[in-house]
């Protein structure tokens, strides 16, 4: 298996890469919504043109750091959703727009606003702003109907700064043990969004932009009655969080990692080079620290920095050599491109191109 290729590397398939992408942006159009991709999936600035081609109206991205780099790439039109503040980000930002950046800014107080009004004067420029809205999370964003209006019309009044709508993330939803479950919460946040709407067109404060986040989110796009775009993120690669959410099939997972057994010192576990720095840490409600492709008697029991320990889901032993190669589909994959210098992107065993993942490592 890419006997080319030193392990652990993260490979993509690219046939159902392209498939992913084609498939979210058909259904964001034939249902009306616009498609503004969260690029901290992929990170990579080809992959986010290669999104617009396809008529995404521009990126999301989560910090200063990854906007640079999509810009850098050729990419003028992003959504910032991380919270804005202090006086470094400020002068980022500032420097960002006077590049060439057309932001629209996620907000949700008076100094992430005053922020944005001070940077956008300082490069002669101006933006777009939409207030975050909690919708059940309980991360970022405000809840209160009134309050939110409040920050609305000081936004408003602003010169350089122009109120557009609402957006949220609705992370909560996911892992839910049924559909039933999962629609009601999908329900709940529509009718959250549908009073907040209502109260802000009351003040001649309707919003235009109400733009709803996630790969989770948008399986459900069909019952987000009140959202006016999508932003899903890891939909393009897919991986065990959105299988396990009921939002992909494991035939939707393009991104695995390759790994090479390199131990057997018992007969009940195997191990490889892919660990903590590899995978990640982060968990998945099927256990596990990703899904061994093909291999569904293989759990990824255990994880050290450079060590994955491959154990029988039955308690058995494992039926696995050392120098044996396996391809593991990450439970978060967002977390697990951010941990790798590069994608090998694969048709079937024919290494087609390497992109270098540009953004990586971004979080200021």
């Amino acid at each position: 298996m890419f006997a080319s290729l030193d392990t652990p590397c993260l490979v993509v398939d690219e046939a159902r890469m392209t498939q992913n992408l084609s498939i979210m942006q058909e259904r964001a159009r034939a249902l009306g919504k616009a498609l503004r991709p969260h690029s901290k999936t992929h990170k990579m600035p080809v992959l986010a043109r290669r999104q617009m081609d396809l008529g995404a109206t521009g990126v999301m991205v989560a910090k200063l750091d990854e906007a640079a780099v999509m810009l850098a790439g050729g990419v003028t039109q992003q959504s910032v959703g991380y919270p804005l503040i202090g006086p470094i980000k400020e002068l980022r930002l500032a420097g960002l727009m006077a590049k060439g950046l057309r932001p629209r800014v996620s907000v949700d107080s008076m100094p992430a606003l005053v922020l944005l009004e001070r940077a956008a004067a300082a490069a002669g420029r101006e933006l777009d702003a939409l207030i975050e809205v909690n919708t059940g999370l309980n991360r970022a964003g405000l809840r209160d109907a009134d309050e939110i209006a409040q920050l609305a019309q000081r936004i408003r009044e602003s010169e350089r700064v122009h109120y557009r709508g609402l957006t949220c993330f609705g992370g909560h939803i996911g892992y839910q043990p049924t559909e039933a479950e999962a629609l009601a919460l999908v329900r709940d946040e529509n009718a959250l969004l549908d009073r907040i709407a209502a109260h802000l067109t009351q003040n001649r404060l309707a919003p235009e932009v109400i733009s709803e986040g996630g790969t989770i989110l948008a399986h459900y796009a069909e019952q987000l009655r009140v959202a006016t775009e999508i932003r899903p993120g890891t939909y393009i690669f897919n991986d065990v969080a959105t299988v396990a959410s009921r939002a992909a099939e494991w035939k939707d997972c393009a991104a695995t990692i390759v790994t090479t057994v390199v131990g057997r010192p018992d007969p009940k576990w195997a191990v490889i080079d892919a660990g903590a720095k590899t995978l990640s840490l982060d968990p998945a409600p099927t256990g596990g620290f990703g899904q061994v492709e093909g291999r569904p008697d293989l759990l990824v029991a255990r994880l050290t920095e450079e060590h994955g320990i491959v154990v029988d889901r039955n308690g058995g032993g494992v039926r696995l050599q050392i120098g044996d190669r396996l391809r593991i589909v990450p439970n978060h994959v967002c977390a697990t491109v951010n941990l790798h210098d590069r994608a090998v992107f694969v048709d079937g065993e024919a290494i087609l191109y390497t992109l270098p993942i540009e953004g990586r490592g971004g979080v200021h």
